[in-house]
Order: C-alpha cells, then sequence, then structure tokens
C-alpha cells in the first residue's frame, strides 16, 4: 500500500487579508431581583405609590414600571425617557427618538427597554408575579407590573394605583416580559 504524496496548502498572497467577520453583539445582562424583592422593595414601593394620582413624565403608565422594576433591582430601566416629557405629545417625541420608530407605543417603548437591559419576553398568561406587561384597558394600551397576588396586574390610574384582574382572554395582556 502506497501513500498519497502529501499536498501543501498553496500559499496566500503577500497581500492578503482574511474577511474580518463582526463581533456578534453580546446579550444584555440579565436584571436580578433583591433577595427579599416581595416583602420589602415591592411592597413598600407599592404602598408608597398608592394614592400618587397620574403626572405625564413623573407617574404615568411607563414611569410608574420603571420605578417599580428599579424598586426591585436598583436597575432604572427607562433612563432614556426620564425627566425629557411633560405631556402626551412630548412622551411621543422623546419616545421616537429613543426607539427609532415612526410611531412608537407604550408596548414598543417596553420592548426597547426590555431588550436593552435583558428581560426576557414571555408569552402573556405565563407572566407572574413582578414581571412587566402591557395590557388594553378600557382601549388603550398601558403598561403594568403583575401584583403579588399573581391575579391582578397593577397600572397607574388617574388617582393612584389600580388593579385591574388579570382574565384568561388573552387579549388582555398583550406582552410580558420576566422581570
Amino acid at each position: 500500500m502506497t501513500a498519497e504524496p502529501r499536498t501543501t496548502p498553496q500559499a496566500r498572497p503577500a497581500d492578503y487579508h482574511a474577511p474580518v467577520r463582526p463581533m456578534p453583539t453580546p446579550p444584555a445582562p440579565r436584571l436580578k431581583r433583591t433577595p427579599h424583592w416581595d416583602t420589602r422593595e415591592f411592597d413598600k414601593f407599592m404602598k408608597d405609590r398608592k394614592d400618587i394620582p397620574f403626572v405625564w413624565g413623573v407617574s404615568d403608565c411607563a414611569l410608574m414600571c420603571a420605578d417599580g422594576i428599579l424598586a426591585m433591582t436598583g436597575v432604572d430601566i427607562a433612563s432614556e425617557f426620564r425627566d425629557k416629557y411633560h405631556d402626551l405629545e412630548t412622551s411621543l417625541v422623546i419616545a421616537k427618538q429613543v426607539t427609532g420608530l415612526d410611531n412608537p407605543t407604550v408596548a414598543d417603548c417596553a420592548a426597547h427597554c426590555a431588550a436593552k437591559h435583558g428581560l426576557k419576553e414571555v408569552p402573556p398568561l405565563m407572566a407572574s408575579r413582578g414581571d412587566l406587561v402591557v395590557l388594553s384597558d378600557a382601549g388603550r394600551v398601558i403598561a403594568g407590573l403583575v401584583h403579588l397576588s399573581g391575579r391582578h396586574v397593577v397600572a397607574q390610574g388617574e388617582a393612584g394605583l389600580k388593579k385591574i384582574p388579570i382574565t384568561i382572554t388573552p387579549a388582555l395582556v398583550l406582552r410580558a416580559w420576566r422581570v
């Protein structure tokens, strides 16, 4: 049995450069809840916020959720939005600038913040205590957090926090992210 002669690879020209492959963007680090987030931070947050009225750019549905997540994790997921708007019109301008979308909704803003901070999207009916959700309430799309009971969403109302029952109707909770 004779061995095949070994061939050497062809030499590359001196001006050859291997193709440069872009490095994939690493995923955002996942937020971590504090050890006793449910019995301490989130509970205190809800008690402190229960009677604070709706004010654009201070205590609207999006910032209420961001404040709750800040209480649970110590991370402000809405830092790009905070202190930059004071009414519906300016909130839409800032949302367009931050998300890069032409007509962003609160769901688009929530998705942007969630992706930036490593929150994993889950099926709406799999949302659990403390998770960020976008839901339909009286014909409006709003953001909220799943209540500690797991049976309600807590959202900013006109006169303070309100609890909205979670039903098995999939149209109520539209999107959800694990905090």
